[in-house]
């Protein structure tokens, strides 16, 4: 365009331009000749190549309109320079140092660091993820004997549980005993030997471990089945305490406004399928989709019941990232599922019938990326508004990247994609700290030190009758 801003803008404006780009820039060194050129056929010279590299990317113009929700955006890179990143590869087939050595560091800088929450989908002109991207080069990388370990744990995901929940147990009683330090040097040695793909970091903010067994819940007269998430059977209260998990909170305030719910006995081993769809296993998400499905119809009695999921990532991906990965029975099945997110379903089916509602002063809210594909993230904030005379989203909220347990795997992902919103969050005095997903809440409570739980648990204290015991 630059040939062309003359008679864009008319000699004044241009000439007033000049002159500001001058005292700002006298040498010329910034951004030189892009908006204001000399040549007439600037236009024409010194095209850049757009090389074709993916069918899912090629359409990028590298406006950078995904760049602000990125969550690695301060930390290595954003979905344009992901793509740019891409093409410059292409473009140099015969420099095979060069492709090598951008190669090498995109694994971190791109793949590794990517939240793959699809924010950037949101923002994008035309639509591209970014992110979907990212989880292919993932499935790309895996061997067989990779794909052939995460299909495995699927098919045996409730020991996975059981091993993940007596894992944290462990790091919770060694932690109060001797601190951080031995978790952190265990963590860390298993990092260097294993793989920091694999291996977590210890986080002091690790939730306690979950009760062995789910509060006893009844079928009959239930108003819906309740699916609570892996993350919820394997995390308890808070680390910093609590009166009642997630799932406890559910069931107790569920039953105060007369829409008691179930909990299926065989609920364990079942997953929503997005630790193996985020990871790029294709076998292992492939049977977890079906499997889930499969339950979802017994469960729900060939649809008649909701099914009420107690995350959002969980909702959103039972809902709509399964669908490509089912089989003809399961997709028929699927389309006849009623999903509910607990924040919807609270707002449309427990809020209306509580006899008392008490609320808090100031709520601090944060909207999961999966809200924000489900609804925007309206749904908390007007569950929120409920339960508090203030509710405050900070300005600078986005993803927080700490995406299932990518923010375990790179703590600095999450502690960059919050340092603005935990500035925010920090300076103000609210009295709750309010989400709808257990791992997003951890990445907060690490990064802005306060303990951020499920908008749920603050539905059942809001409701609780005068001489009810928590």
């Amino acid at each position: 365009m630059a040939p062309f801003v003359l008679q864009e803008w008319g000699p004044q404006a241009v000439d007033l331009m000049r002159r500001i780009k001058t005292a700002f820039d006298p040498h010329g060194i910034l951004n030189p000749g892009v908006l204001l050129n000399d040549d007439p056929h600037a236009n024409v010279r010194n095209l850049k190549t757009m090389p074709q590299v993916d069918p899912t990317l090629d359409a990028c113009i590298e406006c950078g309109f995904c760049e602000p929700v990125c969550p690695s955006r301060d930390l290595t890179t954003t979905p344009r320079q992901r793509i740019a990143l891409q093409r410059e590869i292409a473009r140099h087939p015969e420099e095979p140092a060069l492709v090598r050595q951008l190669s090498k560091d995109y694994t971190y800088d791109a793949v590794e660091t990517c939240a793959a929450d699809s924010s950037c989908q949101t923002t994008c002109p035309v639509n591209i993820d970014t992110g979907s991207a990212m989880k292919h080069l993932r499935r790309d990388a895996h061997g067989p004997l990779a794909e052939w370990a995460a299909l495995l744990a699927a098919q045996r995901f409730s020991v996975s549980e059981r091993d993940a929940r007596l894992a944290v147990l462990a790091g919770r009683r060694l932690y109060r005993s001797f601190g951080p330090s031995p978790l952190q040097a265990l963590t860390g040695l298993g990092r260097r030997i294993l793989s920091a793909e694999l291996i977590p970091e210890w986080l002091d903010e690790i939730p306690d471990a979950a009760p062995r067994r789910l509060p006893p819940t009844d079928r009959s007269g239930a108003a819906a089945v309740y699916v609570p998430a892996c993350v919820n059977r394997i995390f308890g209260t808070p680390s910093t305490g609590g009166e009642l998990t997630l799932p406890e909170a559910f069931v107790r305030v569920s039953e105060r406004a007369g829409r008691p719910v179930w909990i299926p006995d065989d609920v364990w081993g079942t997953c929503c399928a997005t630790i193996w769809q985020s990871k790029g296993f294709q076998s292992g998400n492939r049977f977890m989709a079906n499997h889930l499905v499969d339950n979802l119809w017994r469960w729900s009695d060939q649809g008649r019941l909701p099914v009420v999921f107690d995350a959002s990532s969980c909702t959103l991906g039972a809902t709509r990232e399964v669908v490509d990965h089912l089989d003809d029975t399961n997709a028929a099945r699927h389309q006849r599922l009623d999903f509910r997110d607990a924040v919807d379903w609270a707002r449309a089916e427990i809020v209306p019938h509580l006899a008392t509602l008490t609320k808090t002063g100031t709520a601090v809210i944060h909207p999961t990326c999966s809200m924000r594909h489900l609804d925007g993230g309206h749904g908390l904030k007007e569950l929120s508004r409920s339960l508090a005379d203030t509710v405050v989203e900070p300005a600078s909220s986005t993803c927080c990247g700490f995406a299932g347990d990518r923010g375990l795997l790179h703590p600095e992902l999450t502690e960059s994609a919050t340092r603005e919103e935990a500035a925010e969050v920090t300076a103000l005095a609210a009295d709750v700290h309010l989400s709808g997903n257990r791992t997003c809440e951890i990445g907060l409570h690490h990064t802005t030190g306060r303990a951020y739980e499920s908008v749920i648990n603050q539905l059942e204290r809001a409701s609780r009758p005068q001489a009810e015991p928590s």
